[in-house]
């Protein structure tokens, strides 16, 4: 009766058990051998229930004895177990059937799509392989725009400009030492405009002058309201749109107690039957610069004009070259000529001093608007400046921002006919380049990054014509660094529109995409050349 109990577990484990199935097990397949586990677990204590109740118990004593018996038995060479050597011969073929058995890997659920994943590895693996191809490929091509544009650079622009700061730095202390020989040619008591020393601005001192030819420097000086006189800018600001231009409203205040102390000046708001004389021209300032009470941009340009000419021979023995005024209403443009035959333009601009900000009223501003009697334009040159320096300061080493601007402006100018001027300005090149610098990270303005910048300048440029709208970089622009000051009510105004004129003009606007299209064909035939 005892081989009965384990035939049973015998039969039951050959029928029980468990298929083998690969590592990659689905939850299909675990749920079932879960649910396996447990029937397993409950047939087995069932049977234990069993055999305890019939008293198949196992008995120290009754074992000695049976071994006694096992013994004797085989002294007597008679033995009695070969059917437990048969029922360890079955158990053995029935585990060695299940462990030879051919098993597939996966379970029925994976059948149906056993044959389509093949296919979508092998379709994946061909892929791979394809993008591995462009990317083989778009690095060698983008090394080879990347020469291409280098050289086009240094044969073309660098070529140019290499000795750009140094000329940056001449400017700048030769326009001072005239600044200074101009004070010294006013009167003692003089009530016409102070002068300061000039600040370099625009393209040569912010880094990406491309100009053929003659190159032209600009620099501001900012006018102070002389002694007894006082500056107050009027602006036509709305929350709308912020103004472009201003007045300058000059006004007499008292100087009575001065006079009485220094002796220096004279109180022409309480003494108006003064009459200047030839050595004391305390009233010029309002006969001679002003229409009305507003100072006039031509009559204060043509007077710096006329005391530079008297202030250059002072200072001309100490400078080896030719001073020849140019004209303009808006600039005291001059044409310095060099004995070895070089020569370069030199704008001063005169600007009065917004408050305390660095927004200035001046005779010409950056986006050159024909400007008549009273009518000053705002400029925003010091801000603009402060930004590329700050931009250069955190961009990487050798940056290619100034170098992408000077590309497209090069050819920009090289496809205009001399003397046009272009609908398509580069201040407007250089308010998309602005943007762009605040838009990406400037890690990504990386010397190897020349082609890349460039395509984003031009698609920046191309969605503001289309749009027939390029937002000014510094009104309106609350992204703005804090480094850049800005008075509060212009950097939280409505950004003016610079193409607002291209909208208003359809004739305009199909020359500026003429232009710009020549600028974009011009940059596709850099780059074929290195496809080449």
């Amino acid at each position: 009766m005892a081989l009965g109990p384990l035939i049973f577990l015998a039969v039951l484990a050959l029928v029980h058990h468990p298929r083998m199935v690969s590592d990659d097990t689905d939850l299909a397949t675990l749920h079932r051998l879960q649910e396996h586990e447990k029937l397993m677990q409950t047939e087995m204590g069932r049977l234990q229930v069993e055999l305890d109740q019939k008293g198949w118990s196992w008995d120290p004593s009754q074992g000695r004895e049976d071994s006694v018996r096992l013994d004797q038995a085989a002294e007597d060479g008679t033995w009695d177990g070969w059917h437990y050597v048969g029922l360890i011969i079955l158990i053995l073929f029935g585990c060695c059937r299940h462990t030879m058995e051919k098993e597939p890997c996966y379970d029925s659920s994976t059948d149906s799509s056993g044959t389509d994943t093949n296919e979508e590895d092998e379709d994946e693996d061909e892929e791979e392989d394809d993008d591995d191809a462009d990317v083989d490929m778009e690095p060698d091509l983008h090394a080879t725009k990347q020469r291409v544009l280098e050289a086009f650079y240094e044969h073309h622009i660098e070529a140019e400009t290499h000795d750009l700061a140094s000329m940056c730095d001449f400017v700048e202390a030769f326009v001072n030492d005239l600044l200074e020989a101009c004070r010294n040619a006013l009167p003692h008591q003089n009530t016409l405009p102070l002068l300061e020393n000039c600040i370099g601005v625009d393209s040569a001192f912010e880094g990406w002058h491309t100009r053929k030819g003659p190159k032209a420097f600009g620099v501001l000086v900012p006018v102070l309201a002389p002694k007894g006189h006082s500056f107050h800018v009027e602006t036509d600001d709305s929350d709308s749109s912020p103004s472009k231009h201003g007045h300058i409203v000059v006004e007499m205040e008292c100087m009575c107690k001065r006079e009485k102390l220094l002796g220096d000046v004279v109180c022409f708001l309480h003494h108006p039957e003064y009459e200047p004389s030839k050595d004391r021209q305390g009233a010029f300032l309002m006969h001679v610069l002003c229409s009305s009470s507003h100072l006039d941009v031509e009559k204060t340009i043509h007077w710096f004009q006329a005391l530079v000419g008297k202030a250059w021979g002072s200072i001309s023995p100490k400078y080896n070259l030719e001073l020849v005024p140019q004209p303009s209403n808006t600039a005291c443009r001059l044409k310095l000529v060099f004995k070895s035959g070089r020569s370069i333009f030199v704008d001063i601009i005169l600007g009065v001093q917004q408050g305390d900000s660095l927004v200035f009223l001046a005779t010409q501003g950056a986006e050159r608007d024909h400007l008549t009697g009273t009518m000053w334009q705002r400029s925003f040159v010091v801000q603009e400046l402060l930004f590329f320096k700050w931009a250069s300061q955190r961009a990487p080493e050798e940056s290619c921002h100034l170098k992408c601007l000077q590309i497209l402006i090069y050819l920009k100018e090289s496809s205009l006919p001399d003397g046009r001027a272009s609908v398509l300005t580069n201040y407007h090149y250089k308010t998309c380049l602005m943007h762009l610098l605040l838009l990406r990270p400037l890690s990504d303005w990386g010397p190897e990054a020349i082609a890349p910048r460039i395509q984003d300048i031009l698609l920046y440029a191309h969605t503001a014509l289309q749009e027939k709208y390029l937002k000014h970089f510094l009104i309106g622009n609350i992204a703005l660094p804090i480094q850049i000051p800005m008075p509060k009510a212009l950097r939280s105004a409505t950004p003016s529109n610079l193409f607002r004129h291209l909208e208003q003009a359809p004739s305009l606007y199909a020359e500026a995409m003429r232009e710009f299209v020549e600028v974009v064909d011009q940059v596709r035939s850099l780059w074929s050349e290195s496809e080449e």
